[in-house]
C-alpha cells in the first residue's frame, strides 16, 4: 500500500511542477495566432497593391510553356524557365 501511495504522490507532485510549462506554451499558441493574422493581414494588403500596379505592367509570355508573366519577372512563376531575352 505504500509504494502506489508513493507513485500517486510522485504523480501529483510532477503534474504540479509541470502544468506552468503547459499553461505557458497554450499562451504562446495563441500568439503564433495573432502573429499569423497579422502576417495575413499585410500579404492582403501586398497582393492589394501589387493588384492595382499590376494593371500598368506589361505581361509578357513564357517562351517555355505559354503562362503569362509580369514584365518585372524574371523566372516564369509555372515552370521556372528564364524570361530574360
Amino acid at each position: 500500500m505504500t509504494v502506489p501511495l508513493g507513485i500517486l504522490l510522485g504523480l501529483i507532485a510532477a503534474i504540479f511542477i509541470a502544468y506552468p510549462f503547459f499553461r505557458s506554451r497554450a499562451k504562446s499558441v495563441s500568439g503564433d495566432e495573432a502573429l499569423d493574422e497579422e502576417l495575413e493581414k499585410r500579404i492582403r494588403a501586398l497582393r492589394k497593391g501589387r493588384s492595382e500596379a499590376a494593371e500598368d505592367v506589361v505581361d509578357k509570355v513564357c517562351p517555355s510553356c505559354g503562362a503569362r508573366c509580369d514584365s518585372r519577372d524574371k523566372f516564369c512563376s509555372e515552370c521556372g524557365a528564364s524570361l530574360s531575352t
